[in-house]
């Protein structure tokens, strides 16, 4: 009976992991993983919108290649200002606040992107698209990650990889649904407003943002947030609400009845609002001293160790985006010019940069038509690619823990870097589609595994802004990507398919040097 009483008292005045760990791991988390999966495919379905608008709108807009590395790199633009911005809101207001908005903006940016009739026009509309659905991406992991204990988070995290992979099936199902059938051209004869069926394609990609956010409404502000932002009691009540879910229990019944803050630096652990009957209060903080926590939290992340791992995060995603983004948004585009190729040049064999070379040089010569009609095939190679992500996704999550996370991102990297410098060497469509799947099915995967590594390695006053940091140069990295794609690809695409394979490997070797976790070890 004393031992009870003596582990009761000491469940008075818990850390947040032990008072998590408390809470239990059950349903609140699986509920959550669907709502925050639904948001990250979301995500991808509004990320790669574009890779589909290539193609189709060429006519309408009159793009060269160069003119389509700059629509895929306007988003990217909007990414890089927008990124920074939603995590200084999140850190500052809440991520779940944060996210929605995001979502919303993102919407908003997609139903008015379809009416835009000049080019200029649409480009800005897509630039506030990037802006919103950044804001989402990047603080989704932050978010699930807050309502999990160190146990399980590296496999939850990981298993949200497999929502952005469904988000990028459903793409090209969506595309080849509404963009092949001409009922959705609803143009008028003779109208000067034009309404294709890519501009529905690109309303109904607005759609989803929407609908997600009504799944995030009923779920609670992140408790680690609450925590660290001086609302105790809001926290507590969050992990009360989990405890419930989980062990279908009363509020009761949970074994924490305070928290204790345990140090960022490891300072001595303190109890964050008591008053002298034991009650947890707090007064609201000033301005000012809202003012000097954004500071502190923004010298937390430009003094060692952590300005070194957040230099070295953002050279991986750099070169992981410069790479990943450029040839996801340019598969489609690639796929149909093997189509215009085998149909201009019947039995002939070329590779990647070959099929670019001689189609431009054909549509110099006056030989495309419009409006232009997508060959169904750009559709299945599409899926196909996408599906192949499948299980990648899957494995990840579960052997991450037995592989180890440093491991895992290092390899994925390299190989994925291999497969890169091999669409050089590719001499059919075939074998662009078996190379093109084992490049994405392995890349797909490995921004999962570096937000994981950054869940872990950055302190919780920080992981969000130093996750928007981090996923802001990736975006920057993908904008020179496409630029530099865009302009040499009709002529001289060996250079960026080189930078692609070297910047990887690169990045995989550098990552051999991250630390292991900075967070408390879990409760046992």
């Amino acid at each position: 009976m004393e031992e009870h009483a003596e582990s009761k008292e000491r469940l008075q005045r818990a850390p947040f992991e032990t008072a998590l760990h408390h809470a239990g791991y059950g349903c609140f988390q699986w509920l959550l993983l669907m709502s925050c999966g639904a948001v990250y495919a979301v995500c991808a379905l509004s990320t790669t919108t574009l890779s589909f608008v290539l193609p189709a709108a060429e006519c309408d807009f009159n793009l060269s290649s160069s003119d389509k590395g700059r629509l895929t790199a306007t988003p990217l633009i909007g990414m890089c200002v927008g990124s920074y911005f939603w995590g200084n809101l999140a850190d500052a207001r809440g991520r779940r606040k944060a996210i929605i908005g995001a979502l919303l903006l993102d919407a908003l940016a997609a139903f008015l992107s379809s009416l835009m009739q000049s080019f200029p026009a649409f480009l800005a509309c897509r630039f506030f698209s990037g802006f919103g659905i950044i804001g989402a991406t990047g603080l989704v992991f932050p978010y699930f990650g807050d309502f999990l204990s160190l146990r399980h988070r590296d496999v939850m995290l990981c298993r949200l990889e497999v929502f952005w992979t469904f988000g990028t099936i459903l793409l090209p199902g969506i595309a080849w649904l509404i963009i092949q059938d001409p009922r959705f051209n609803l143009t008028a004869p003779g109208a000067d407003f034009q309404y294709t069926s890519w501009r529905v394609f690109v309303f109904a990609c607005g759609i989803p943002s929407l609908l997600v956010v009504l799944l995030l409404l009923p779920f609670p502000e992140s408790p680690r947030y609450l925590l660290h932002a001086d609302k105790t009691d809001q926290a507590l009540q969050v992990l009360q609400r989990i405890f419930v879910v989980n062990t279908r229990l009363s509020e009761k019944d949970f074994p924490v009845e305070s928290m204790i803050s345990a140090g960022d630096e490891g300072e001595e652990e303190e109890v964050v609002a008591a008053d002298n009957n034991g009650n947890e209060t707090k007064s609201p903080l000033t301005w000012n001293q809202r003012w000097q926590a954004f500071w502190f939290r923004k010298k937390m992340l430009v003094t060692p160790p952590y300005i070194g791992l957040l230099v070295l995060c953002c050279f991986v995603d750099f070169g992981l985006m410069f790479s990943y983004y450029t040839l996801m948004m340019w598969f489609p585009d690639l796929f149909e010019r093997f189509s215009q190729f085998s149909s201009l040049f019947p039995g002939v064999s070329a590779g990647v940069c070959e099929v670019s070379a001689n189609v431009t040089r054909s549509e110099l010569l006056g030989k495309q038509e419009c409006p232009q009609v997508i060959d169904d095939r750009v559709f299945i190679h599409t899926l196909v690619v996408a599906l192949s992500c499948v299980p990648t996704a899957l494995l990840v999550g579960l052997t991450i823990n037995k592989i180890g996370k440093k491991i895992m991102l290092v390899g994925m990297l390299i190989i994925s870097g291999l497969a890169a410098l091999g669409l050089n060497l590719v001499e059919s469509s075939l074998q662009n589609l078996v190379l093109s799947c084992v490049f994405e099915a392995i890349v797909s995967c490995t921004e999962a595994v570096l937000f994981c590594v950054i869940c872990e390695i950055f302190p919780t006053k920080v992981a969000a802004t130093a996750m928007a940091v981090t996923v802001m140069c990736g975006r920057i990295g993908a904008i020179v990507g496409n630029v530099v794609f865009g302009a040499l690809v009709d002529e001289h695409c060996i250079v960026p398919i080189y930078m692609f394979g070297s910047l990887l490997i690169t990045s995989g070797l550098l990552c051999s040097i991250l630390p292991k976790s900075t967070r408390p070890e879990r409760p046992q």
